[in-house]
């Protein structure tokens, strides 16, 4: 038996994202290995997602319940201090995350492994878009909590890439425990029908990416100023809240869930027939790593941890959202990536692809602008996810 420790965390985001990603993981296995009981989680709740809180729940996981795996989604800013953790105890990192942060590849190790869902890279295609379609000129808005990530980073950086020469940048902020959005996002409104951007690209996420819709579409700019969003904006978790407001937006997707690939056919309908639940991004995460474990199983059923390791560092699976690779000392598998035109009426929710989007290279020189340019400012206190 392979013990995976799982760290599980209480998120009013994504709540359910553990459960997602364990759930995913047995979906892609074949019934003979789910059978067999092989592999099995070991959940650990972090009570504080901190970096510290991280720590003690890996400590305990490792020195307490004797996983052979240590996983869940961990930020990037995390992960330095689990590294000697992992390494001194012969064991496997295999982490997620959304892809809010760029990674530093001071990050590599041979015992730890990541699977993103390359946000940055979404952000950084649909800057470059942006200016391509709407010239230069454009601004930025996001909450205090949302300007600790990167993702405006990679937006402007991608920008600059196609020949931008100015972003209006607002960062609404307040009291961390309120709301950014009520209360403040009218003034950024009525800045903005005098200086009449180019375009609006709003960063928010979980309740006060609804509250900015409502607003938005009550604003005098709706109609006037094309409106870009995030994928976790985009999501349908948080699109169909909206779907009475009337409204047309631009996203940069990473993931199409109405794909008829054969492989995204095979994860919804393994996932949701199994466990009576609508496939998400977690769940796909997790359908990802039980590829990836299933072609690790050999080595594995032998605690061949060594064989595993060196497999880890050059697979690439196929996965429902393209090519995957999970080593940082190597070179990601640039992923496919899809702007699409979403409008918003009548309890409708409708996505068209109108361009395929441009992802970033891997190049270190641009990594570091972005990095750089995330040093100061609010540092977003939950560096687990």
């Amino acid at each position: 038996m392979i013990k995976i420790g799982l760290l599980s965390y209480c998120s009013s985001i994504y709540p359910y994202a553990s459960r997602d990603i364990a759930d995913g993981f047995y979906a892609a296995l074949p019934e003979t290995i789910v059978r067999e009981n092989f592999f099995h989680f070991v959940p650990d709740y972090v009570k504080q997602a901190t970096a510290k809180g991280v720590k003690e729940a890996v400590q305990k996981l490792l020195f307490f319940d004797a996983v052979d795996v240590i996983s869940g989604p961990v930020s990037y800013r995390s992960v330095p201090e689990l590294i000697p953790l992992i390494q001194k105890h012969e064991k496997l990192g295999f982490f997620f995350d959304l892809g809010e942060y760029i990674p530093y590849f001071n990050l590599v190790s041979d015992h730890v492994y990541f699977n993103s869902m390359l946000y940055w890279q979404s952000q950084y295609a649909l800057g470059n878009w942006a200016y391509k379609e709407f010239g230069d000129k454009g601004a930025v808005v996001m909450s205090l909590y949302d300007s600790g990530y990167h993702l405006h980073s990679a937006f402007r950086q991608g920008a600059i890439g196609a020949g931008s020469k100015v972003i209006d940048y607002c960062v609404l902020h307040g009291d961390p425990n309120k709301s950014m959005v009520k209360g403040k996002i009218d003034e950024f409104f009525k800045n903005m029908e005098r200086a009449f951007p180019s375009y609006i690209h709003a960063i928010f996420c979980g309740s006060e990416a609804t509250e900015f819709f409502e607003a938005f579409a009550a604003s005098k700019l709706n109609g006037k100023v094309p409106l870009l969003i995030t994928a976790h904006m985009a999501s349908e978790e948080i699109l169909s809240s909206v779907t009475n407001l009337g409204l047309r937006a631009y996203a940069a997707s990473l993931y199409n869930y109405h794909s008829q690939d054969s492989l995204n056919i095979q994860f919804k309908s393994s996932f949701e027939n199994n466990f009576g639940r609508k496939a998400g991004i977690f769940s796909l995460l997790g359908f990802e790593m039980g590829l990836l474990f299933k072609n690790l199983y050999p080595a594995l059923r032998k605690k061949d941890f060594a064989s595993a390791r060196q497999l880890l560092k050059n697979e690439r699976i196929q996965s429902p959202r393209g090519e995957i690779s999970f080593d940082l000392n190597q070179s990601f598998a640039l992923p496919v990536i899809d702007i699409e035109q979403i409008d918003i009426s009548n309890k409708r929710i409708c996505k068209m692809v109108v361009e395929q989007g441009k992802a970033l290279e891997y190049n270190n020189q641009v990594y570091e602008h972005i990095h750089r340019e995330n040093v100061s400012g609010w540092q977003n206190p939950y560096l687990a996810v």
